[in-house]
């Protein structure tokens, strides 16, 4: 009986503790309902930044959506490689498979990133009057789509081109991990600024904003260092070269979206 009872107190007193734990996480995380967007409770994330978006920032939703772009675009990023690995030559006993595998991953991110813009979700957003004209955050996550599908079309481009030089295909492979690399530390900025771990979150967006900056680092490297310019000096030049005039042009995609990421709010 005595056993029984001690059981039972434990017992109230977990149930206790964990609505204690449930009740001071909500009023952290600020959960709100009927906030008049016509899509039902918002969950609205405390930042400490001095973001000048409504409402004071992203919401966790744009985040979400944010990061399911990135997704989608490093998906076609790493499938554009692996096809560019396959066009290399190098083996052919596993060349064609990496080629198809290749573009299944891009044709996989590019669904991705479709639906993310242009499904259900966005359109119950507009619908309820978060629209590019309207709310600042929304126009930047269609500049960010506008100028992240520009790659997604280059690489749809390039995954035809099979008379790069190897040192062209190594060119392009660095442009993705770059982009790959800024995607990521945007990713992990945008975690952090979540605000649902006190103290890993300002190392998470410490850790993206190094791997933006080191992203960037590398651009430049490839695009304005010694091997580039030992190439044009060699005649492959934009101006004379489709090779190279398609790696500029990339180049210039890439850098827009980089960018952007760098532009995101809450940063």
């Amino acid at each position: 009986m005595k056993s029984m009872n001690n059981f039972i107190r434990f017992f109230v007193l977990a149930v206790s503790l964990s609505l204690l734990t449930l009740l001071g996480g909500c009023e952290t995380m600020g959960l709100k309902g009927g906030s008049g967007s016509g899509m039902g409770g918002s969950l609205a994330v405390k930042s400490g930044s001095d973001s000048s978006m409504s409402g004071g920032g992203h919401s966790m939703n744009m985040h979400h959506q944010h990061e399911a772009m990135n997704h989608g675009l490093r998906m076609v990023l790493d499938g554009s490689n692996l096809v560019m690995l396959g066009q290399m030559g190098m083996d052919p006993g596993v060349d064609k498979l990496t080629v198809n595998h290749g573009d299944m991953m891009m044709n996989m991110g590019s669904s991705l990133w479709n639906k993310v813009m242009s499904g259900d979700q966005m359109m119950k957003m507009h619908k309820g009057g978060i629209t590019p004209e309207t709310d600042p955050t929304m126009k930047y996550t269609h500049e960010l789509g506008e100028a992240q599908l520009k790659v997604i079309n280059f690489l749809k481009k390039h995954a035809d081109m099979k008379r790069h030089t190897m040192g062209m295909h190594h060119q392009h492979i660095m442009l993705n991990h770059a982009l790959m690399m800024a995607l990521e530390g945007s990713d992990l900025s945008m975690t952090g600024h979540m605000g649902m771990a006190p103290g890993i979150d300002e190392e998470s967006i410490a850790h993206g904003k190094m791997m933006r900056k080191n992203a960037w680092d590398l651009l430049n490297e490839t695009l304005s260092g010694d091997a580039m310019m030992s190439m044009h000096e060699g005649g492959m030049k934009p101006t004379s070269h489709k090779g190279m005039e398609f790696t500029h042009e990339y180049g210039t995609a890439v850098m827009k979206v980089m960018s952007l990421i760098d532009q995101m709010p809450d940063r």
